[in-house]
């Protein structure tokens, strides 16, 4: 069979799933690795969350609802949610429902660029991203998150958007660094963009913030430019398998969305758009976990303190980790990070993530929702200083 496409499918494969199964054989053959691939909390879900699907699955009447943008009761309590933690107003209508937000980003790609259109994409970057771009066939350009000072380079912004560009993507707290965009820097990118392009916002991490108050890009006020924001349950409401995500879009955009959901989804798993709701009434837990990871990171930073060769970018928020490792790659020739991380596992059942799936090929990225985390950098950190 012909594949039509133009995408090297095996150069674009997420390496963060190389690692992950090479974890799943290593226990299926009766190992044990530390798992610090998938940003998928270690901790079940609050017994509420499973009642609150338990109770829609023994409902006919719940759980064979059919709306492709979603159910109503849970925009209607996105939308109280939004007013409650944020003070911001947004009607129920706006908010479209999804199978996580991978699918969201996709589509609106599909709806915001053609092929030859310009996105312009953070550097580093969630991998997504660029593979939307892809699908459409779009030319990615990147600005650059300072690896330094984890600040927004103003000037590499400044310089990669053009008149072509017709999508900017924002990701605070962004994955992989864990950098938090100011409200200055956000507002600086608002009035480069000035309106000629649509900015997606993708705050998965919101709630998420270790040093900080979390706040929501919603919240500005007065902007000159298009904001659309997509979040999710499934990092600090731990939902990662149940897939339920969500689009803050403009009215424009409401239908084309939800039509394309009519074609390609019919419909997301009402049961577990149930568990969403129940969710929102745990804030407490999102609390328990900022505080759980805020330690692993404090942790982190201070394991790597003197370890030769490696540097600890210390994240504010998110639910990873970034190891500058490219001194040590090339005192020991390793030269791809997808070799480093294979050799870390090897040596020590630590699974880690490839920093070239998000552009910077030196790192690695390390999630903090391992049971074991702690004795995971302290066999990182034995592989650092004794290799």
């Amino acid at each position: 069979m012909e594949i039509r496409s133009s995408i090297n499918f095996h150069d674009e494969r997420f390496l963060m799933f190389v690692l992950d199964q090479m974890a799943n054989e290593l226990e299926r053959n009766g190992g044990e690795a530390i798992r610090m691939t998938l940003g998928k909390s270690e901790m079940p879900l609050h017994p509420e969350i499973i009642n609150s699907m338990q109770q829609a699955l023994d409902s006919f009447e719940k759980y064979s609802l059919v709306y492709p943008g979603g159910l109503p009761e849970l925009k209607d309590k996105l939308a109280t949610h939004y007013q409650t933690k944020y003070d911001v107003s947004i009607k129920p209508e706006n908010f479209v429902i999804s199978v996580g937000t991978s699918t969201l980003f996709r589509n609106l790609f599909y709806l915001l660029l053609k092929e030859g259109d310009e996105v312009l994409l953070p550097l580093p970057y969630y991998s997504l991203y660029h593979f939307c771009a892809l699908l459409v066939g779009a030319k990615v350009r990147y600005y650059k998150i300072d690896m330094d000072t984890l600040r927004l380079d103003v000037e590499s912004f400044k310089e990669n958007f053009t008149d072509k560009t017709k999508v900017v993507v924002i990701n605070t707290p962004g994955n992989p660094l864990g950098n938090i965009l100011t409200k200055e820097e956000l507002y600086t990118i608002d009035s480069i963009v000035d309106g000629r392009a649509a900015i997606i916002n993708d705050e998965i991490y919101a709630n998420t913030y270790f040093d900080d108050e979390c706040e929501s890009v919603m919240q500005l006020k007065n902007t000159k430019s298009t904001f659309i924001t997509t979040d999710a349950f499934s990092k600090a409401y731990r939902m990662y398998s149940r897939r339920v995500g969500y689009a803050i879009v403009p009215d424009e955009l409401v239908q084309p969305l939800t039509v394309i959901q009519h074609h390609t989804l019919l419909t997301a798993d009402p049961v577990v758009q149930f568990g969403a709701m129940a969710a929102l009434d745990y804030q407490h837990e999102v609390d328990h976990l900022v505080q759980l990871y805020k330690g692993r990171r404090d942790y982190t930073i201070d394991a790597f303190q003197n370890v030769e060769d490696v540097r600890a970018l210390p994240a504010r928020g998110s639910f990873y980790f970034t190891l500058d490792c490219e001194a040590f790659m090339k005192r020991k020739g390793i030269s791809t990070s997808l070799e480093l991380a294979t050799q870390i596992f090897e040596a020590t059942h630590v699974a880690t993530v490839p920093g070239s799936d998000f552009g910077i090929p030196n790192t690695l990225r390390l999630s903090y929702s391992a049971a074991k985390y702690n004795e995971g950098i302290n066999r990182l950190r034995e592989f650092f200083t004794t290799t």
